[in-house]
């Protein structure tokens, strides 16, 4: 009985290190798969009625409840002379924890899995009655195990030199022979017998540097080292002994302390180079033996190594043929058809229990159970090591089940398996409280992806999306691909007031992924509905149409935008929403914690001609290329307390809801009218500031806006307002009188999102206004569809007889603004022309009219 109990719950990593003790000649009395078995026998071992002399636990990748619970009960001292070795992907605050409260626990990462049955046997205490076993300091795991001496040939005519030499060596732990002469050192030497040969350089029947020569060429002796000592300092006699093969020269007039010192130099060299050629031949022994196939890759996924197993498994003869070739193109079928692995092996990722389809010589599919480690030699990664397994006879009865509630492209799950996600979560609210939010994630333009980029590319962007957002889940979360380029999620346990922020941050997470589109990388956006789920939702399904309802209208605003949607019968969520929304806004204003940023607004015929690279590097300074007016759009972003930005798109609606907006369009204008004001008087700079549809239906706000527009004593026209056409403005007769008042004071208007909202022609009709911004989905969409190119054409033809000035927004690419100049707009605003940037970034003051 070895005493040893492994508690492993992969299967792939458990059959391994099982086969890694074997054929290091251990075992192990008992394997545990489940944690919670595992708690429950450790109690066991503290209450006497087990045994156990060393425990190998190997931690998840993700924490689970049932591993805290053990780790609790190991940290909270029960067993505490039982030993323990954790194996971990990777060494963790919670495991760091573990490991500073239990002084027998010790961490060996699965990276270096080759020292594990070093570990063991370090750490193993010996078989002594129960309950009395200790293990090991952490002074004794980390001291060296006693190397063998090495054995030492001296060469030298001398005797005297010989024998004081021998003494001086034996007396320091060398294995001393010796010899007089050139041949009788080459006949000893020549036996490969000796870790390191010292030759005097004058010897009867010829010199060192001969000997040394004779030695390199002989296949036993080609790698052992050789110094050379000598009482001559001739530079050409050191000269041809280093030539000849000698690592180093050694002076018998030195002091002998020192030529001492000078040898055990070499020696902990020489133990260095046969302690990593022992660990080499013993993996390499332990790689051969087990029966899990095992290969490398480097970070490209080329193959760099394959044990016999794998060899037989994929089919292959030799390892030659596999060596050398891209394992994602050659095991996997191609890249697509397993995105996680493949981006395993290109980032270094760990990935353990991943079940896929290997192929193998001949075509044959195999399904596979693989565990991906990254390698990592001095400090530096260097590729991933596969240890894999045919699960054929499982997989025949598992495949089914799988494939009934997964999505074959991204492994996530489908609308099935969500579903019983959801209704687990529904039951788990009911009994709990407290709020889940399920979110409905919908990609734009996913069409225009798989017409201009490929089918391959778009698959590719699924699963990058797929990836970018299981990167971010928690534990109890949910994640799947419910249909085509539709993704669901669910966020358990969320604080409301938090809920705007985490789902937009996942939305901003998606622009991480990229597609290559019209000769350069676009970023892939998604709109995003959120819905809250409580106890009190009738079904899982109610909760997930109304995420989709409220992904719609993320849709209708312009896209890549996030949406709660909260049903009127659940008044007591919206009242807890509103309540939280309206303090941080609140506490925002009275500290000052918003930020404008201005977007350039630029003509498009300044524009022509200039490749995409300039434009994106000129950003606002293409105003300088023109006299004309210099306009830009005044942005605001909310700061967090921790210091990061909150889209508009986030606290906007919100405010809207809570009626805040007036405040904040208020504390924009402001800061607006004060920026404006301290230009130059010959400044051809213009803002352009939106207005919510709350504040021209408030005449409190009216008032006050008009009151600092009269007292800053602004450039003509250096002010413009955007009314929002989306939106119904309920009053038109009190928006009319305040456009009117303040046109007389030389403010403009423009109607902002034309195109997309019911009543256009009656805002035109109505609202004395001076520009026309076109919705930004109609024009990012030019270069896939005629009908829109019709819409915005007709458009700008009906705005310019009108005598009104036309915007084009969302302008993203080159091809974009060709497509919008041939329409005839005027302007043209987008992140191709410029990101929004604070405005002490911009030279405001430069852009003067010119004599």
């Amino acid at each position: 009985m070895s005493g040893i109990v492994v508690v492993e719950t992969s299967a792939t990593l458990s059959h391994l290190l099982q086969r890694t003790l074997s054929a290091s000649q251990l075992s192990a009395d008992r394997i545990v798969e489940k944690y919670a078995e595992a708690t429950e026998w450790l109690q066991a071992v503290d209450r006497g009625e087990q045994t156990c002399r060393l425990l190998v636990l190997g931690a998840p990748q993700r924490n689970n409840r049932d591993f805290e619970a053990l780790i609790a009960c190991l940290v909270e001292g029960r067993a505490p002379k039982l030993p323990i070795l954790v194996l971990s992907h990777e060494k963790t605050p919670f495991l760091s924890e573990m490991l500073s409260r239990r002084r027998n626990a010790f961490l060996l990462l699965w990276a270096n899995f080759g020292r594990i049955p070093a570990a063991i046997r370090q750490l193993l205490p010996p078989e002594i009655p129960a309950g009395e076993a200790s293990g090991p300091t952490p002074a004794a795991l980390a001291a060296p195990r006693t190397a063998a001496p090495l054995k030492v040939l001296f060469v030298d005519d001398s005797q005297s030199v010989r024998l004081a030499f021998r003494e001086l060596l034996e007396n320091h732990g060398f294995v001393v022979d010796t010899a007089a002469s050139l041949q009788e050192g080459l006949a000893k030497g020549s036996t490969g017998n000796y870790d390191l040969a010292i030759l005097d350089y004058y010897l009867p029947d010829g010199n060192a540097d001969e000997l040394t020569r004779r030695l390199v060429a002989l296949p036993a002796t080609k790698q052992m080292p050789i110094a050379i000592i000598t009482g001559s300092y001739k530079d050409a006699i050191i000269k041809r002994c280093l030539e000849a093969g000698a690592m180093d020269c050694l002076f018998k007039n030195e002091v002998l302390e020192l030529t001492l010192a000078r040898i055990k130099a070499l020696a902990r060299t020489i133990q260095t180079q046969k302690a990593v050629e022992t660990e080499r031949q013993r993996l390499d022994g332990i790689l051969q033996s087990v029966g899990d196939g095992v290969y490398g890759v480097d970070g490209e996924g080329t193959i760099s190594f394959a044990n016999p197993a794998a060899l037989r498994l994929l089919g292959y003869g030799e390892e030659a043929e596999l060596v050398g070739r891209d394992a994602r193109t050659l095991v996997h079928g191609g890249e697509a058809r397993d995105a996680v692995l493949a981006r395993a092996y290109l980032e270094g990722q760990s990935l353990a229990g991943h079940e896929t389809v290997f192929r193998g010589r001949e075509g044959a599919e195999i399904p596979v159970d693989c565990t991906v480690v990254p390698l990592a030699i001095g400090g530096r990664r260097e590729g991933s090591v596969v240890v894999f397994r045919n699960i054929s006879e499982r997989k025949s009865a598992e495949r089914l089940s799988w494939e009934l509630q997964h999505d074959p492209l991204t492994g996530l799950s489908n609308r099935r398996g969500l579903t019983q996600a959801l209704g687990a979560e529904l039951e788990r609210r009911r009994d709990r409280g407290g709020y889940s939010a399920v979110l409905y994630i919908d990609l734009d333009r996913f069409n225009a992806i798989v017409d201009h980029a490929g089918a391959r590319a778009a698959d590719r962007a699924l699963a990058d999306v797929a990836q970018v957002l299981r990167q971010r889940m928690r534990q109890d979360d949910a994640l799947a691909r419910i249909e085509s380029d539709h993704y669901a999620m669910l966020l358990s346990a969320v604080q409301l007031d938090n809920l705007f922020v985490l789902a937009d941050g996942l939305r901003e997470a998606i622009r991480s992924c990229k597609v290559h589109l019209f000769r350069r990388d676009v970023p892939v956006t998604a709109s995003v509905g959120v819905a809250i789920l409580s106890g009190d939702a009738p079904s899982a399904e109610y909760v997930l149409e109304h995420a989709r309802v409220a992904c719609q209208e993320a849709k209708r605003r312009g896209r890549d935008q996030t949406q709660i949607y909260v049903a009127g019968a659940d008044a007591r969520i919206a009242r807890e929403l509103d309540s939280a929304w309206i303090t941080r806004l609140k506490e925002a204003l009275h500290e000052d914690r918003f930020r404008l940023l201005l977007q350039p607004i630029l003509p498009v015929p300044a524009m022509s001609g200039i490749e995409d690279e300039a434009l994106r590097r000129q950003g606002w300074r293409l105003h300088l290329r023109s006299q004309g007016e210099a306009l830009f759009e005044v942005l605001i972003r909310m700061v967090n307390r921790d210091g990061s930005l909150i889209s508009p798109s986030v606290f906007v609606p919100l405010a809207e809801r809570v009626g805040m907006m007036p405040k904040i369009d208020l504390w924009v204008v402001s800061r607006a009218v004060r920026l404006l004001s301290g230009l130059p008087k010959d400044t051809r700079v213009g803002f352009t500031v939106n207005l919510s549809n709350a504040t021209l239906q408030d005449p409190d706000s009216l008032k006050l806006i008009d009151g600092l527009v009269g007292d800053a004593g602004l450039p003509a026209g250096g002010l413009v307002f955007e009314v929002t056409e989306t939106s119904e403005i309920d009053s038109l007769h009190t928006a009319r009188r305040f456009v009117q008042s303040l046109r007389k004071r030389g403010v403009r208007f423009a109607l902002d999102d034309f195109g997309t909202g019911f009543s256009s022609i009656s805002h035109l009709k109505h609202l004395p206004v001076d520009f026309v911004k076109i919705e930004g989905s109609l024009v990012s969409d030019l270069g896939e569809s005629s009908r829109d190119r019709t819409m915005v054409s007709s458009m700008v033809s009906l705005a310019h007889a009108l005598e009104l000035k036309v915007i084009a927004e969302h302008v993203d690419g080159v091809h974009t603004l060709r497509m919008v100049g041939e329409c005839g707009a005027d302007y043209a605003q987008g992140h191709l022309l410029g990101e929004p940037i604070a405005p002490e970034d911009i030279d405001l003051a430069s852009l003067v009219r010119r004599s």
